[in-house]
C-alpha cells in the first residue's frame, strides 16, 4: 500500500498547492477590482468637473462630417457635455461598472436629400442607424405601388460618447470614443496605474481640439493615427480604426463571470 500512499500523499499536496494558488489569484483580482474601482472615482470626479465647465465656457470646438448621402459639412459644433455613471451590486454595496461621457455636434445647415432607387432607399436607412443618425423618411410610390423614391431629413447633430469600461480581473481601462474623429469609433487601453492628472489633463485638451499628446499616451495604446476628414473628399474607411466588437464582448464576458466576481464578494465581505 506504500505506493497508493505515496500517490494519495501526492494528490493532497497537489489540491493543497491549487488552493493556495486559487486564493492567491482571488486576492490580486480583488486588490485589481479595488485599484479600478479607484480611478473610475478619479475619472468620474474629473469628468464631472470638465463637463460643467465647458457647459460654461464656449471653446468654439468645430468638427467637419461627412454624411453619406449628402456630402462634407464643416460647421458642427461641440455642445452639451454630460456624464452618467453605470453602477453593479455586489453584496449589496455599489460599485462603478462603467462611465459615460455624451455630448454632440451640431449644425445650422439643412441636412435634407433623397434617394430615386429601393436599394439605395435600405442602404442609406440602414447607414443612418447604425450611425445614430436621427432622422426622417419620407417615401413615395410609382405607379405599381412600389418605394421608388424617398427625401431623408437628418437632424442636424452628431451624438458623441466615450465610453470608460474596465477589465477588472487585469486592472486595465477601455476608453472606446464613437463618433468623435468622423463616424467611427477609437479605443484607447491604459492600465489602471497610467490613469493619472496627467493623462486626464491631456484629454481634456483633446476633447477641445487643443494641442495634446493623449492619443500617444499608454503603453498598452494601439498605435493607429487618427486622420480627420479632409475638405472636399470623403474619407476612406481606412482612414478611421475600427472598434473591434470582440474586444467589448470579451469584456463584458468577463464582467459576467459568477465565479470571479463571487470571489470578489467574498473577499469584499469579509
Amino acid at each position: 500500500m506504500a505506493f497508493l500512499d505515496d500517490l494519495k500523499k501526492e494528490a493532497e499536496l497537489r489540491k493543497q498547492q491549487e488552493a493556495r494558488e486559487s486564493h492567491a489569484k482571488t486576492v490580486q483580482v480583488t486588490q485589481n477590482f479595488l485599484l479600478v474601482q479607484s480611478r473610475f472615482k478619479q475619472i468620474q470626479g474629473f469628468l464631472d468637473d470638465l463637463s460643467n465647465q465647458l457647459n460654461v465656457v464656449d471653446m468654439d470646438v468645430v468638427r467637419p462630417y461627412y454624411i453619406d448621402g449628402f456630402g462634407l459639412i464643416e460647421d458642427f459644433r461641440q455642445e452639451d457635455y454630460a456624464v452618467k455613471v453605470e453602477k453593479m451590486a455586489i453584496d449589496q454595496k455599489e460599485f462603478t461598472n462603467f462611465i459615460t461621457l455624451r455630448f454632440k455636434c451640431t449644425t445650422a445647415t439643412d441636412i435634407s436629400f433623397e434617394k430615386n432607387s429601393a436599394a439605395a432607399i435600405d442602404l442609406q436607412k440602414s447607414y443612418l442607424w447604425e450611425n445614430n443618425l436621427k432622422h426622417r423618411c419620407t417615401e413615395y410610390k410609382n405607379d405599381k405601388g412600389v418605394v421608388a423614391r424617398a427625401l431623408f431629413c437628418v437632424e442636424s447633430q452628431i451624438p458623441i460618447t466615450l465610453k470608460i469600461s474596465a477589465d477588472f480581473e487585469n486592472a486595465r481601462l477601455v476608453w472606446t470614443l464613437k463618433n468623435f474623429n468622423g463616424l467611427t469609433s477609437n479605443e484607447f487601453v491604459y492600465d489602471a496605474d497610467e490613469i493619472t492628472e496627467s493623462l486626464l489633463d491631456e484629454f481634456a485638451k483633446y476633447l477641445v481640439e487643443r494641442p495634446s499628446d493623449f492619443k500617444n499616451m499608454g503603453r498598452r495604446q494601439a498605435r493607429q493615427p487618427l486622420v480627420k476628414a479632409v475638405v472636399g473628399r470623403r474619407p476612406d474607411e481606412t482612414d478611421y480604426p475600427k472598434l473591434d466588437p470582440r474586444i467589448e464582448e470579451e469584456l463584458e464576458k468577463k464582467q459576467a463571470k459568477k465565479g470571479l466576481f463571487g470571489s470578489i464578494k467574498s473577499l469584499l465581505s469579509s
